[in-house]
């Protein structure tokens, strides 16, 4: 079996049990957008653990925080660079003329560039998590709705 056939089954398996979680949509949404949005931060291999933490401390699903948490772990590295973008277009920074710049000079303009590029992905990365998050929870709170109401009506 390839690579990409066992990611599409593995993709289809955690949305039928996402949307068979016998909860309120609004949880289950709450849940799997937090979840989710958890791969905008570097968690040091803790993301699952704080996926489904946050689920949990913000009164969503916890199974569904943690299928958030797994349904987007393999866009880890593009997050992280959407961070630095994101950050980047709100506080521009010319990298190439300033690291020439601070190639010979002292540590607290090399410290000074570090906290400006920490800024930038900060900054990227809370308004990344805000709009991702919130498109996702009215995603899925629409097909969890919609999904429950078919299920009632047979």
């Amino acid at each position: 079996m390839s690579k990409l056939v066992f990611l599409k089954r593995r993709f289809k398996y955690l949305l039928i049990k996402l949307l068979r979680l016998k909860d309120h949509s609004h949880k289950v949404a709450l849940g799997f957008s937090l979840g989710s949005v958890v791969n905008f931060v570097p968690t040091f291999g803790l993301g699952l653990i704080i996926s489904v933490g946050l689920a949990k401390l913000c009164k969503g699903n916890s199974i569904a925080g943690l299928i958030g948490g797994m349904f987007f772990m393999w866009a880890f590295p593009l997050m992280f660079y959407l961070n630095t973008v994101v950050g980047g277009y709100i506080f521009p920074i010319d990298l190439d003329q300033t690291l020439l710049q601070n190639a010979d000079e002292d540590l607290d303009n090399r410290l000074e560039l570090g906290a400006k590029l920490g800024k930038n992905f900060l900054t990227g990365m809370v308004l990344n998590s805000f709009l991702f998050g919130s498109i996702l929870y009215i995603v899925s709170y629409s097909e969890a709705s919609s999904y429950t109401t078919s299920i009632r009506n047979g």
